[in-house]
């Protein structure tokens, strides 16, 4: 890679609105290097381009993209370019509130230390990457990004913790009927964890766990095929399309072609002509 003569220094910072306790960062450079520093939080980077030089655990490193960076609150560290050729990175930082949380309901730990201060799995690695997008963010619902960033968490505690094996979950059948009815009642709003989780008065931590053992599909899976079977009486009915999917809470009708295809094999469209 050759350098460029164009200074590169671009920084970002978002607070998704979901959480307030979640902060994310995006860097680029070709010109920067971080002085040592350390965070109150928890910090989870990716190397998105480029390879970075890093200060961790009393030594230098170099890492490339796929790398999974884990650093715990207080801990020492710095980040500079590698070879006088720019990088990109994103990080999540989380507040040990939040962790404890997770730890609480998941694990049965009070405290943790991520064991070691990097590694690869590019399963994690690309789930993360996606989500933590500052660029894909703005499109991706409440519900589904929350339940997929506490899903990402879990397996990387589990990879990179002592925190290994989850609690093991008793049956709540009654409950989960009580958020199927909830979530069928009220399809078309735009739902977070913190109002199912404040409604039947359950952590969401504990609640996403329980509700996959009990249905195999995640909440806002379940969510969105309450959405697809709502399209479809409505598509009957001759509705819009543009109004189905307002009035079944998608996004938009493109967001809703791609959803009820993945489902039906058609089109909302395709599958409105048959009964009109």
């Amino acid at each position: 890679m050759k350098k460029s003569n164009k200074i590169v220094h671009n920084i970002k910072f978002l607070k998704p609105k979901l959480n307030k306790d979640i902060i994310i960062y995006e860097g680029h450079f070709n010109n920067f290097n971080y002085d040592k520093h350390v965070h109150e939080e928890y910090t989870i980077s990716l190397i998105e381009k480029g390879h970075m030089n890093a200060f961790l655990k009393g030594f230098n490193h170099k890492f490339d993209k796929s790398s999974i960076i884990t650093i715990n609150p207080d801990e020492v560290h710095a980040c500079a370019i590698a070879n006088n050729n720019e990088y990109k990175h994103r990080s999540l930082y989380l507040k040990p509130e939040t962790i404890n949380e997770i730890l609480k309901y998941n694990f049965s730990k009070k405290q943790l230390s991520f064991r070691d201060f990097h590694f690869n799995n590019e399963h994690i690695y690309n789930r993360l990457s996606f989500l933590i997008n500052h660029d894909n963010i703005p499109y991706i619902n409440t519900l589904t990004w929350e339940c997929e960033l506490i899903g990402i968490i879990n397996s990387i505690l589990q990879i990179n913790s002592k925190a290994i094996n989850l609690i093991e979950l008793p049956s709540n059948h009654l409950l989960i009927q009580k958020v199927k009815d909830y979530l069928h009642d009220n399809f078309y709003m735009q739902i977070s964890l913190d109002d199912i989780s404040k409604e039947f008065g359950i952590s969401k931590y504990h609640f996403i766990r329980l509700f996959k053992k009990h249905t195999f599909v995640s909440v806002h899976a379940y969510l969105m095929l309450i959405r697809i079977e709502k399209a479809k009486q409505f598509l009957q009915k001759g509705i819009s399309l543009i109004d189905t999917a307002y009035m079944c809470g998608f996004n938009d009708q493109s967001h809703l072609n791609k959803r009820f295809k993945a489902i039906t094999g058609l089109t909302p469209g395709e599958y409105k002509k048959f009964f009109n």
